[in-house]
């Protein structure tokens, strides 16, 4: 993989982006991110960051791979990418996107794949597909509508204007700002602390969120009776009950074992 990065710190996954200088959404890149999925999903990690090298998160897609493409071409390629991002949203572990510089377009589309957003307070967002008459590709509007309301979704898209991190964190599509100074160091500390966290109970409520968010409230509490239970029966928890009887401490053990695609 040329344009994008995988790597492993103990039981934390990190991706990057490795295409400066406007880590730019190519063909190779992206098939590049598929292969790094892939890999994700059989690996034994209990966190993600994805992250980009450089100053600039992403600048959006490469414009030259729209060129030419039929409405059938198109139909074929979003299905498959679509399936790439829903992959990445899918992981049974805590994901979380450390957004630096300008995060546009693909870029922004990635970032709102996984669970929190975290951002630099330098940083500016946009959806501008608009501009070249074109609207989200990769699930971007629904997933800014799921998260900030379908209002704000509209005015993102429509508008194509860039939004500093302040506001999208004031919308609740950025979940933490962090001074650029400080950035790196703490999205790092906070991905690493849930790597430590009790894996097992984060893939339940994660899986308990979607439900909520694709079915409401009462499939949600379906879903609770069908697979919190199954925690008590867990390593996790019970070193987790022992070790605060005992000592006031956690010790997290199980991992989840994902079968992916």
């Amino acid at each position: 993989m040329d344009k994008v990065r995988f790597e492993t710190s103990g039981s934390l996954g990190i991706l990057s982006l490795a295409n400066p200088p406007l880590n730019l959404f190519s063909g190779e890149l992206i098939e590049d991110l598929r292969t790094a999925v892939t890999r994700i999903k059989r690996a034994p990690l209990r966190a993600l960051l994805v992250r980009a090298d450089g100053k600039v998160f992403s600048g959006g897609a490469d414009v030259g791979v729209f060129a030419g493409r039929t409405a059938t071409e198109a139909r074929e390629r979003f299905t498959s990418h679509l399936r790439l991002i829903a992959d990445l949203e899918e992981l049974p572990f805590p994901t979380i996107s450390a957004v630096q510089g300008v995060c546009l377009a693909a870029g922004l589309e990635l970032a709102l794949a996984c669970d929190l957003i975290w951002a630099a307070a330098s940083a500016r967002f946009a959806q501008v597909e608009a501009l070249i008459g074109t609207t989200t590709l990769l699930g971007g509007v629904e997933r800014l509508a799921e998260r900030a309301g379908p209002a704000r979704a509209r005015e993102i898209i429509y508008t194509a204007d860039q939004y500093d991190a302040a506001t999208f964190e004031g919308w609740n599509i950025v979940n933490r700002v962090v001074p650029d100074e400080a950035f790196e160091s703490q999205t790092r500390a906070f991905v690493e602390r849930l790597a430590s966290g009790p894996t097992l109970a984060y893939a339940v409520g994660k899986r308990i969120v979607r439900t909520y968010l694709d079915g409401g409230v009462r499939a949600a509490d379906r879903v609770v009776d069908e697979i919190a239970p199954g925690l008590f029966d867990s390593e996790d928890m019970r070193a987790g009950v022992a070790g605060v009887l005992e000592h006031g401490v956690r010790n997290f053990r199980d991992k989840v074992v994902f079968h992916g695609r």
